[in-house]
């Protein structure tokens, strides 16, 4: 039993971490990735951390969590919220450190926001149009094996728990169907930003249609709530962060965002009936919040460290996972935590899910409180150099749509999902639309002004 003294200390921790934030976005007059995941681990591992002791003592958590939950003592949670705060500082320092090594990459947006030409546009809309193309061509033969795009529906259950029994030799272009997500952020970027004359982006907005209901239908035949939810609100985000006025603006607007996104996961996960319909909202949200607590418990102690090979080996998630798992024998830090929780790996046994490890779990894998600190100082010059290289894309519209994107799949959700590779698969197209938006602008195309 955890002393409710403890549970305390959570919130503290969010709420002098949202005091922080305030004072440095009030100066700086602008978010950063950095503001965004710090914001994100306050949340989830500072008030989550209370919400799902809460809810587990007053009995609203699903009994599979509550034996884990169980596990805690009150040396275990303070060493959880230690470990949150450390986090939180060696991400802080990492991105200081590498910003004073870079301190001229940093380009200020309002000296890029009209530096861009009729020939990137249309550069740029040839990228989006590209993206879209493969992603269909590739997912036609993704879904060959089942039947087709219809066929493929009656499967998706089947091949999210990992169960299928039906060889599908074109797998792996299973993620190739999330370049159209790409291809309607370019192509939603263009349609709202002011400033390209409307003469400029003919046809873009029947890209849009196109590449928004396909991505819904990929998105849906992946049976993913999570996934759903950071696409929609891409845009919803992107949308915002191009047409506010002042920080304070936006920060109410985004706190009404933050409110109404659990709302539209409810509505998402009872689109896909994920979950059963007499569950209550806060049950739903203890059971989705659980694992991290319960996956950090469960490693607390363990001296079987990975020493940084999950970081290592990381580009190679890019690969079909046939060639890093199966011919390279490489096992990821969630298949491992999976395998402690149930003895089995996902798809063996009768195991039909997987226990994914958050940031502080994974860190915590690697190398016990050094592992903390060296992944957050890694962290922090990561999502630094992203954060240069985001503000050289052009147009501005697409810019601020692909850094929403950033912001929700990056900065936010890899506090829940911290395995490497998870977060290369869930940016794949991100990864390769920009590599081919990189190339792309930088060559002459034969286009004419």
């Amino acid at each position: 039993m955890v002393n409710p003294v403890i549970l305390v200390g959570g919130v503290l921790f969010a709420l002098i971490t949202y005091a922080v934030l305030y004072i440095r976005i009030y100066n700086k007059k602008k978010l950063e990735l950095i503001d965004w995941f710090m914001l994100s681990l306050a949340t989830f591992n500072g008030l989550g951390f209370s919400f799902v002791f809460w809810a587990t003592n007053n009995g609203t958590n699903s009994s599979f969590w509550n034996q884990y939950i169980s596990m805690y003592d009150n040396q275990t949670a303070v060493m959880y919220l230690l470990s949150s705060i450390i986090l939180s500082l060696s991400t802080a320092f990492g991105w200081k450190i590498f910003k004073s090594l870079k301190p001229s990459k940093l380009i200020n947006e309002k000296n890029m926001s009209g530096a861009y030409t009729i020939r990137i546009i249309k550069k740029v809309k040839l990228v989006a149009w590209i993206m879209l193309i493969l992603g269909v061509f590739s997912y036609a033969l993704y879904t060959n094996a089942y039947g087709g795009f219809l066929g493929l529906l009656n499967y998706s259950i089947a091949i999210r728990s990992g169960i299928m029994s039906i060889n599908n030799p074109f797998s792996f272009l299973q993620r190739f169907g999330s370049f159209a997500f790409f291809s309607s952020f370019i192509f939603f970027g263009l349609i709202i930003d002011k400033t390209i004359d409307k003469k400029h982006i003919k046809r873009c907005f029947w890209g849009f249609i196109l590449s928004l209901s396909f991505s819904i239908y990929v998105l849906y035949s992946w049976a993913g709530r999570v996934g759903a939810l950071i696409y929609l609100a891409t845009f919803m985000l992107g949308y915002l962060l191009h047409n506010y006025k002042t920080v304070t603006k936006l920060i109410r607007k985004l706190i009404i965002l933050g409110v109404s996104l659990p709302l539209v996961l409810l509505g998402i996960d009872s689109l896909l009936s994920r979950s059963s319909s007499s569950i209550g909202i806060t049950e739903l949200f203890a059971k989705e919040l659980s694992f991290p607590l319960a996956s950090y418990v469960v490693q607390f102690g363990q001296d079987n460290y990975r020493f940084f090979k999950d970081i290592v080996v990381a580009p190679l998630f890019l690969l079909p996972q046939r060639i890093w798992s199966v011919m390279l024998n490489i096992e990821v830090a969630s298949s491992y935590n999976t395998f402690v929780f149930f003895g089995a790996r996902k798809g063996e046994a009768g195991v039909t899910g997987s226990i994914p490890v958050d940031m502080l779990t994974f860190a915590n894998m690697q190398a016990s409180i050094f592992g903390v600190v060296v992944v957050g100082l890694l962290w922090g010059a990561l999502i630094y150099y992203l954060e240069i290289f985001v503000r050289k894309i052009n147009p501005i519209g697409v810019r601020k749509v692909i850094y929403s994107n950033m912001i929700l799949n990056i900065a936010l959700l890899t506090v829940l999902y911290g395995d490497p590779q998870h977060i290369v698969i869930r940016n794949f197209a991100m990864i390769i639309g920009l590599i081919l938006m990189t190339v792309v602008t930088k060559f002459k195309l034969g286009f004419q002004r």
